[in-house]
C-alpha cells in the first residue's frame, strides 16, 4: 500500500476516534437519553437521528411525545403536521411503550383538526399511555371555538394514571364516569376548563387540581381516596365535596365576585384567561402566598369601596351556590390553606357547622378570618387542638374601617393549641391588627418568641420576631 495512503488512513481513524471520544453524550444509556428528549418537541426528537449512528433509532422508542404546537413553532414544524404524526406512530418500535402524550388543539387553519387529535389520543391509549395532557387555546374562548372538546374522545384505559386538561370543554359523562372509564386514574388536573358535568367521581383518584375553572352547574366531587386537593379560584359555581376521608393536604382559594352575575360583564377575556397555554410541570400555582388577595388585575368589576367581601348576613348568602361541605370534607387533613377576602360567603357559611380538625398540623388562613374581633380565627383555633404552625395572611393596604362580622361566635376568647410553636403573620407595615393579634396569642399562652411578622416594605418582605 502506498505510504501516503496508509498515513491518511491512520489520520482518518484518529479523527473518527476523536469524534467518538468527544461525543460523550452518545455513550449515555438509552433511558438517560430518552429523559433528555423529554424536553424536546416530537419533531425535534425525530431530527436527532442525524446526530450520530447511536441516535439513528432512539426516536422510535422515546416514551414521551410532545405534539404541542405554539404560534412561534410553525416555522420549525413539519409542513404536513398530521402526516408527520401518522408516520411518527407508524414507525415507532413495536415493543416500545408510550408513557406520555402531550397534545395541543391547533389554532392555525389546516394544521390539524379535532378528528386528528381524537385519533392520536386513541393511538396513545392503545400504546398504554400513562399520562395524557391535552391543551386547548384561550383565543376565542367565549365562543368555545379553540377549546379542546372531549365528548367524542374515547377516554377508556386501564393504564392511564395522570390526566391534565387545559382550556377544555367538559360536558356529558366524561367526569362522571371516571371510575368506570379510567379505573387507574390517580391525578386529575383541570386548568381553565369549562365544566358542565354534575359530578367528578373516582375511587382511584389521589390528586385533584382545579385552577380557574368555569363551573356552570352544581358540581359535586366524590373521591374517597383523595390525598391532595387544590381548588383555586373557581368561577360561577364553587364545587361541593363529599366522602374525602383520606385527604391529607387541601388548598381552597375563593373570591365571591367570581360567583356573581356581573362577573363576565366586568371582565375582559384577556383578564380572565391570564394563564398560559404552555405547560410547566415544575411550576407551582401562584396564589400570592402571604397576601390573601386576588391576583393582580382582578377585582376590576368589584364595586366595594372598602374591598371587603359580601356581608355574610346579607342576601348574597342565598345567591352564591355550591361549596357545600368544603370544611367538613377537609376535616381529616394535616395541612390546610384557606384563602379568601373579608366577609367571604362560602367559607363563613360552612364555618357555622365547623368540624374538629384533630389531625391538622399546619394551617394558613386569609383575610376572611380577620373580622373585627377575630371571632372566625378563634373559632377555627378552638377546633384545631393539635395545630403546630399557623400562617395568617392579612390583606395588603388594609382599610382601617371596621370589617364585617364573620357570622360565627366562638365559645369565649380562649383556645388551647398546646403544640403551636410558630405563628407567622404577613401584612402591610402599617397594619395595626398585628398588635391585637399578638395580644390575643399571648393571652392564650403563645409567647412572643413564637410569633413572627413579615412586613411588605417597598415590595420586599422584612421578617423579624415579634417584640412588644
Amino acid at each position: 500500500m502506498h505510504p501516503k495512503v496508509t498515513k491518511r488512513s491512520s489520520a482518518s481513524r484518529r479523527r473518527e476516534r476523536g469524534v467518538r471520544e468527544a461525543d460523550r453524550l452518545s455513550t449515555l444509556p438509552d433511558a438517560l437519553l430518552h429523559h433528555i428528549m423529554l424536553f424536546l418537541k416530537a419533531w425535534e426528537v425525530v431530527r436527532t437521528c442525524v446526530l450520530a449512528r447511536r441516535w439513528r433509532h432512539l426516536w422510535t422508542s422515546v416514551p414521551c411525545l410532545d405534539l404541542r404546537v405554539r404560534e412561534d413553532d410553525h416555522t420549525n414544524t413539519p409542513e404536513d403536521f398530521p402526516e408527520f404524526v401518522s408516520l411518527l406512530f407508524l414507525h415507532r418500535e413495536a415493543s416500545a411503550r408510550l408513557d406520555t402524550l402531550r397534545l395541543q388543539s391547533s389554532n392555525v387553519d389546516g394544521a390539524h383538526d379535532e378528528e386528528d387529535a381524537r385519533l392520536w389520543i386513541r393511538t396513545a391509549i392503545k400504546l398504554g399511555a400513562r399520562v395524557i395532557h391535552l391543551v386547548g387555546h384561550r383565543r376565542d374562548w367565549f365562543r368555545g371555538s379553540r377549546l379542546a372538546q372531549l365528548e367524542h374522545v374515547s377516554l377508556v384505559s386501564s393504564h392511564l394514571k395522570i390526566l391534565k386538561l387545559s382550556y377544555a370543554l367538559l360536558r356529558g359523562n366524561i367526569l362522571e364516569q371516571l371510575s368506570s372509564y379510567l379505573p387507574s386514574l390517580e391525578e386529575l388536573e383541570l386548568k381553565d376548563c369549562f365544566i358542565s358535568a354534575c359530578e367528578i367521581s373516582s375511587a382511584s383518584l389521589k390528586i385533584l387540581v382545579m385552577f380557574k375553572c368555569d363551573i356552570f352547574v352544581n358540581l359535586s366531587v366524590a373521591a374517597p381516596n383523595l390525598v391532595l386537593l387544590r381548588c383555586i379560584s373557581p368561577i360561577a359555581h364553587a364545587p361541593s365535596f363529599q366522602n374525602m376521608r383520606s385527604l391529607v393536604t387541601g388548598t381552597i382559594i375563593l373570591y365571591d365576585y367570581a360567583f356573581t352575575d356581573s362577573f363576565y360583564k366586568d371582565f375582559s377575556k384577556d383578564e380572565l384567561c391570564e394563564t398560559t397555554d404552555e405547560d410547566d410541570d415544575n411550576q407551582r400555582y401562584k396564589t400570592r402566598h402571604g397576601f390573601g388577595v386576588p391576583p393582580e388585575g382582578y377585582g376590576l368589576g368589584y364595586n366595594d369601596d372598602y374591598n371587603y367581601g359580601s356581608d355574610i348576613d346579607s342576601d348574597d348568602d342565598n345567591k352564591i351556590e355550591g361549596g357545600r361541605n368544603i370544611l367538613q370534607s377537609l376535616s381529616n387533613a394535616t395541612s390546610l390553606e384557606l384563602l379568601a377576602d373579608a366577609g367571604e360567603v362560602i367559607l363563613n357559611r360552612e364555618l357555622k357547622s365547623c368540624p374538629s380538625f384533630s389531625n391538622l398540623k399546619m394551617l394558613s388562613l386569609g383575610e376572611w378570618c380577620m373580622d373585627a374581633e377575630f371571632n372566625a380565627l378563634i373559632f377555627f383555633l378552638q377546633h384545631s387542638p393539635n395545630l403546630e404552625k399557623l400562617f395568617l395572611e392579612l390583606k395588603l393596604n388594609f382599610n382601617t374601617r371596621k370589617p364585617l362580622d364573620s357570622g360565627v361566635k366562638p365559645k369565649g376568647r380562649s383556645f388551647a393549641c398546646k403544640h403551636l410553636w410558630m405563628v407567622n403573620i404577613k401584612c402591610s407595615e402599617d397594619d395595626a391588627r398585628v398588635h391585637k393579634l399578638a395580644h390575643l396569642f399571648r393571652a392564650n399562652g403563645i409567647p412572643d418568641e413564637k410569633i413572627f411578622v413579615s412586613y411588605l416594605r417597598d415590595k420586599k418582605i422584612t421578617e423579624f420576631w415579634w417584640e412588644d
